[in-house]
């Protein structure tokens, strides 16, 4: 929708109007929609309307005139209105913007280098000659390579076979008198003279259009490209480039994420393998202690001798000792019941000597 800031330069006020509606009325009287209260105002000086996404100044054939960008314009003629332009009616401008029609929309705020890079813009668009007239030029055919320029004092231009024609193209797919450029609403207009093979702005055919940098024409088969410095929008480009490097960013975050989330899988990994490896190595040196204690029992065992008795010393004389007889650690009862058998046995002996030599 329109933004206008309408400054009256006697008090120096300013004030700030987004008006939504297609057709804005500019007067002396409360009933206009921008009431501009001033003896040289007429009751309905001006208008500004919407077609599509232009919107155009027309001045309803007041008493003073409007001016745009410090150009009177002519009554009942509409002229295209571009971010920026000036409308002046006596005493009051009247700046003309474009505001922002969803206020769900983030408010974005240009960064030190979106600044720049704007003054950057305008310097090129400067040195580039931003003034420069509006041209038409051909594309491809026998004419290729021709331009009009639309300078001031230019305001018709008629396009056609006929060699009286201003850009005259000898095709055979261009009509006589096929189609003429006229300087109005602020811009240039194509306008099509009942051409056979027709007039079209960007594929789509047309009976009159005006025309913005960067159209491609087509007439018949030969093709034009429409430029025209004037129509360049810098703040447009500025915040194109803010969204481009925002959407740059945003995506750059989204890498480095992404780098991030795989660089921490990584050490996890790592990890939980660092950890897996000093288990296994427990768990192998815990088995080799196991096994070396399992060899020694059985080595202990087998050198061990057969019988449950315990091995008895030998003697330093060299003799064995009694067999089925410990030589040492009897008790003393265990010593008389030894001598006191051994004494029975030779009292029997003796008898039994004496009763045989009877």
């Amino acid at each position: 929708m329109p933004r206008l800031t309408i400054k009256n330069l006697k008090t120096q006020e300013e004030q700030v109007f987004n008006l939504p509606q297609d057709a804005i009325t500019i007067g002396r009287t409360s009933a206009c929609d921008l009431e501009l209260p001033d003896t040289g105002v007429s009751r309905k000086h001006s208008e500004i309307v919407r077609e599509g996404d232009d919107y155009f100044l027309i001045d309803l054939k007041s008493g003073n005139g409007t001016f745009l960008n410090g150009k009177k314009i002519r009554p009942i003629e509409k002229h295209l209105l571009r971010v920026g332009d000036v409308i002046k009616i006596e005493n009051y401008e009247i700046h003309f913007a474009l505001a922002e029609e969803s206020t769900d929309k983030p408010i974005e705020e240009d960064t030190d280098t979106d600044i720049i890079e704007v003054k950057m813009i305008k310097k090129v668009l400067k040195a580039l000659n931003k003034d420069a007239a509006p041209s038409l030029e051909v594309l491809n055919g026998v004419a290729e390579g021709k331009k009009i320029l639309f300078t001031d004092d230019l305001q018709e231009v008629d396009i056609g076979r006929d060699p009286k024609c201003k850009l005259f193209i000898d095709e055979v797919v261009i009509s006589r008198h096929h189609a003429k450029l006229i300087r109005k609403w602020g811009g240039i207009v194509l306008v099509d003279l009942g051409s056979r093979n027709g007039c079209y702005v960007n594929n789509e055919k047309v009976q009159e259009k005006l025309l913005r940098d960067g159209d491609k024409l087509m007439l018949g088969t030969i093709k034009f490209l429409y430029r025209n410095p004037q129509d360049i929008n810098v703040e447009a480009i500025g915040q194109e480039i803010s969204r481009k490097k925002r959407e740059a960013a945003l995506k750059e975050a989204e890498l480095m994420e992404i780098q991030q989330k795989k660089k921490e899988e990584e050490e996890a990994r790592a990890k939980e393998d660092a950890e897996k490896a000093a288990q296994d190595q427990v768990e192998e040196e815990e088995e080799r202690k196991k096994a070396a204690e399992e060899a020694a029992q059985k080595e202990a065992q087998s050198a061990a001798p057969s019988q449950g008795l315990p091995e008895q010393p030998i003697p330093s004389d060299g003799t064995a000792p009694s067999p089925g007889l410990p030589a040492e650690g009897l008790s003393l009862t265990e010593k008389i019941l030894i001598g006191v058998g051994v004494l029975v046995f030779l009292l029997a002996l003796i008898a039994v000597i004496s009763i045989l030599m009877k």
